[in-house]
């Protein structure tokens, strides 16, 4: 009897649950927050990872809306990117951005160095595309654009505000196809405009020349390349017993961080502060890890509006580390970190995760890095054969 009435009491209780499980599945399936996924069945809970506080149904509201009345086609693969790149530029951060497979192809691109374009890397400047620096013999070098031209047109295309990805991949395009360009110089109030000839641009990173007995390596952008380039050049300065070196960081906008930190380790000794990468929660300090071949060089560095990103780190370092003379201008200030995450269908998400901050704990975000001796460029570098920051820098090496 007594076993009987336990068999029944466990019955009741599993009924209880079991109506209980059922009953919740039917509510959630009938709120649409569960459905069951049929090539493996098993419910899935789609609301999970939602914010609490957003009703994400308002989206598929919306979406319902230009289903139902748009009269014209609708890409539903570009509808999803647009919405995606829309929620990307809404944090108001110019280098947070969604990549689409064809922009996250440009942009690997620009990392190998294999671009075609006008030759111009840029930032953003008071919700203008602004040009970082334009890259040497390139056509938007050769029409004489500098440092902090900011552009407010693309052909017809206004770029106040736009998502700095998609202004670059309107600027870029095939070889020999035009582009025009309307433009604010730094300080100027007159808009100026330029129609350039797309080219395909062929980007030497790292580059080496004498004046004398001095060695001048002239970086150009930390990708791929440049730390097999870089030490093949610092093999060469060894072996031919040069102590003074100048290192060009002018009109370099950056590029890999890991580049930076790689040639921090030919210019320090062992375990010698960088930078430090201050996220939401955590600081990580990197510092160099090479073996210090030009550590013993005497060493000046020039740097100029358009030294940016990856050559400020690499800028700020030595000064903070006082291991060489800083000389020039002060630096662009582009100082926060993105991480490049692949998705689905070789799109990606570039995401800002941290600052950078000088060994001294200087934030170089809008900030940039103060030289030594300040030497204002000269006011048409592209045509004039005198360089001022580069004769200070000898006469500092005599």
């Amino acid at each position: 009897m007594k076993k009987l009435k336990k068999i029944k009491v466990l019955f009741v209780v599993f009924f209880a649950v079991s109506l209980f499980i059922s009953g919740s599945i039917g509510y959630f399936i009938g709120h649409k927050n569960l459905y069951l996924n049929g090539t493996t069945p098993h419910f899935v809970n789609s609301d999970k990872n939602k914010p609490d506080n957003v009703d994400f149904s308002l989206f598929w509201d919306a979406y319902q809306k230009v289903k139902e009345n748009y009269y014209g086609d609708i890409n539903m693969q570009n509808y999803l990117y647009g919405a995606i790149s829309g929620a990307y530029a809404s944090l108001g951060d110019p280098y947070t951005a969604f990549l689409s497979p064809d922009l996250n192809k440009e942009f690997q691109d620009e990392l190998s160095g294999d671009l075609e374009g006008v030759g111009i890397k840029m930032g953003v400047l008071d919700g203008y595309p602004t040009v970082i620096a334009p890259l040497d013999g390139s056509p938007a070098y050769k029409a004489g654009m500098k440092a902090k031209d900011k552009i407010i047109k693309v052909d017809d295309l206004e770029t106040k505000d736009l998502s700095l990805d998609f202004v670059v991949s309107k600027i870029r395009g095939p070889s020999g196809t035009k582009v025009k360009l309307a433009f604010v110089r730094d300080g100027e109030n007159k808009i100026r405009e330029v129609e350039l000839t797309r080219a395909k641009i062929d980007v030497k990173t790292v580059e080496l020349n004498y004046k004398g007995d001095v060695a001048v390596i002239t970086i150009n952008e930390f990708g791929v390349d440049t730390t097999q380039e870089f030490k093949k050049f610092s093999g060469e300065i060894t072996g031919k017993n040069i102590n003074k070196v100048i290192l060009d960081l002018r009109n370099n906008p950056g590029g890999l961080l890991d580049g930076s930190i790689d040639i921090a380790g030919f210019i320090f000794p062992k375990d010698t502060m960088v930078v430090s990468e201050q996220g939401k929660s955590d600081k990580v300090d990197h510092k160099s890890t090479g073996q210090g071949e030009l550590k013993n060089v005497n060493l000046v560095v020039l740097v100029n509006g358009g030294s940016a990103s990856a050559a400020e780190i690499l800028a700020g370092a030595i000064k903070d580390n006082k291991r060489g003379q800083i000389i020039g201008e002060k630096t662009f200030g582009k100082g926060t970190v993105q991480i490049l995450s692949n998705l689905k269908d070789n799109s990606s998400a570039k995401i800002t995760v941290a600052k950078w901050l000088t060994p001294s704990g200087q934030n170089i975000d809008k900030n940039g890095i103060q030289p030594d001796i300040e030497v204002k460029d000269s006011d048409n570098p592209n045509f004039d054969t005198n360089d001022p920051i580069l004769n200070r820098a000898l006469l500092e090496l005599k």
